[in-house]
């Protein structure tokens, strides 16, 4: 078994304003790309292939966009909170 990351993506972002009233802010889009597309290429091209992602704030669309990661070439694994857990909270239910 190789390196698992962990992904905090599930945060209310409640500073970057209306950019994240309708979308997580790992959605928002960067050149056309949801910043989080970023962050998982950079894993795969380093031959990080598994991770799990804290979801929160509108996790299901990070779910529908990235799925189970298999049109990445990645294997993506969700841990979602119904209230938000803070950093700490958040890894330790994952």
């Amino acid at each position: 078994m190789g390196i698992q990351v962990v992904i905090l993506a599930g945060g209310l972002a409640t500073r970057l304003g209306e950019l994240t009233k309708k979308h997580p802010k790992s959605m928002v889009a960067i050149l056309d790309k949801p910043f989080l597309a970023y962050q998982l290429e950079l894993l795969r091209a380093s031959g990080i292939i598994d991770s799990v992602l804290c979801i929160g704030h509108l996790g299901i669309q990070i779910m529908d966009t990235f799925g189970d990661g298999n049109k990445f070439g990645l294997h993506i694994r969700y841990n979602g909170e119904d209230k938000p857990l803070g950093t700490g909270g958040a890894l330790k239910k994952c």
